[in-house]
């Protein structure tokens, strides 16, 4: 017999099927999919709140996710776009990281905002303080603190990168060097052994493990997958299996760029 609360969640998924918006960017079915799983899971408790536009910013699926929302009495609250929280400071120069810091405040004034969905009241602080990048967005997320630190710590590292090849193909000195040549987008060529690995294991979460978790059946992050996994199973199986379809794809597509 199925329980209230999940005619509630599988009515909840169906309209979410059934959204229409246009793809305003590229988007793949998986995202899509997880979106969706996402959502519900916010709904059954399971999750403390969704981000939706942070990469893909298609307004009018906002504006359809915002209305289903409301319809089955969930909160939504749009914020700019999210800030990397910096748990440590990259290595080099902080008078270039201000400068970028900055920079990227300024550009995020200009872009579009993102949408969050989430079920208790009191969560909207902490929201708006992940989206500010004064704290990880780990806790308002339901994503493991290990697996969301290793992330950011790998944008770190891209941006030590970047500045390394500032210096060394472009013969950057000071700070104005830098700045210029941010400013101009010149491309660097980053080293492979120095090109942080994003693992993708687990097909039902959409954060990226760490290391520890992705080697682990009980870790944090594989725990919160199987999780999500029997919640999409218990709601609807045909669902489940859709996303396990989208995986194959995505991995396949995955493969054809890593030979191009």
């Amino acid at each position: 017999m199925i329980r209230l609360e999940d005619a509630a969640l599988r009515s909840l998924l169906r309209d979410l099927q059934g959204l229409q918006f246009d793809r305003e960017e590229k988007v793949s079915d998986l995202e899509l999919l997880l979106d969706y799983l996402e959502i519900v899971a916010v709904a059954a408790g399971e999750k403390p709140s969704h981000l939706q536009g942070q990469g893909m910013r298609s307004e009018s699926l906002l504006q359809a996710m915002e209305g289903i929302a409301a319809a089955h009495g969930l909160r939504a609250v749009r914020t700019g776009i999210v800030l990397q929280n910096f748990h440590r400071a990259p290595n080099y120069d902080p008078r270039f990281f201000a400068w970028e810091a900055q920079n990227e405040r300024e550009a995020r004034a200009r872009e579009g905002h993102v949408l969050w969905v989430y079920r208790d009241q009191d969560i909207v602080p902490a929201i708006r303080a992940a989206a500010d990048g004064e704290t990880d967005v780990g806790g308002v997320l339901g994503y493991p603190t290990c697996c969301v630190r290793e992330y950011n710590e790998i944008a770190i590292r891209i941006l030590e990168a970047l500045v390394r090849g500032y210096q060394t193909e472009y013969g950057a000195e000071d700070v104005d060097d830098l700045i210029r040549l941010a400013k101009g987008k010149v491309k660097v060529t980053i080293p492979p052994l120095e090109r942080p690995r994003v693992r993708h294991v687990f097909s039902y979460v959409q954060f990226s493990p760490c290391r520890r978790c992705a080697e682990s059946s009980g870790s944090p992050a594989a725990e919160i997958n199987w999780a999500m996994k029997r919640l999409a199973t218990r709601l609807s199986p045909a669902f489940q299996r859709a996303i396990d379809k989208a995986v194959k794809a995505e991995i396949a597509f995955r493969n054809q760029q890593r030979l191009r």
